[in-house]
């Protein structure tokens, strides 16, 4: 009973449907002196990024860091527990950290829409010291009928809208019916008049 406030984070209403998020870093093959890692809460602890897409639990926020391979490769980093990684991640010196916060989740939408996932490219700009100057370049819908749009950043705080191509049943609900409604209108309306 005391534990129904925790769950329902995770429950989503009615007729909505959650669209997944992912992530793809364009350019870490012009960084290969670092390894580039996501850090989360409330995880991952630590996955090791490359260039492929990667995603992530639905209510976690997370964060990129570049440590210099040589760095990486000496402190084993692979085998300290979760309280070291990121006590390593935030505190040493030789750690790059973005101030980028990533969500886990796009949103949520009616069950009608055809959205079917996002895909967040981002692109590594520096890494200047203990700043890693990550921006989101671009966001690529994906729909249910195969087709994708990609919309450009121009803000980094402001995701761009997705255009809504509609499903059939919303073309047929909101623009076949009331043209046929609106017929049937006519006929009775023209009827009546002929019968007078």
């Amino acid at each position: 009973m005391f534990s129904t406030g925790i769950s329902s984070a995770d429950v989503i209403e009615p007729g909505q449907k959650t669209i997944p998020i992912s992530y793809q870093l364009s350019n870490i093959q012009d960084y290969s002196d670092y390894v580039f890692i996501l850090h989360g809460t409330p995880n991952p602890s630590m996955e090791v990024l490359n260039s492929s897409e990667f995603s992530f639990y639905k209510l976690s926020i997370c964060s990129i860091y570049a440590v210099p391979r040589t760095v990486y490769d000496s402190v084993q980093l692979d085998e300290m527990n979760e309280t070291q990684v990121e006590q390593f991640l935030t505190n040493d010196s030789r750690v790059a950290r973005s101030n980028l916060q990533l969500d886990g989740t796009y949103g949520t939408v009616s069950d009608s829409n055809p959205l079917q996932s996002a895909l967040i490219m981002l692109k590594i700009n520096s890494i200047q010291g203990n700043d890693l100057d990550i921006e989101k370049t671009s966001i690529i819908y994906s729909y249910e009928n195969g087709q994708t749009d990609e919309k450009q950043f121009t803000a980094q705080n402001q995701t761009p809208e997705p255009d809504n191509p509609g499903s059939w049943w919303d073309y047929i609900y909101f623009i076949v019916l009331p043209i046929l409604a609106l017929a049937v209108v006519l006929v009775i309306i023209i009827k009546k008049r002929s019968t007078d």
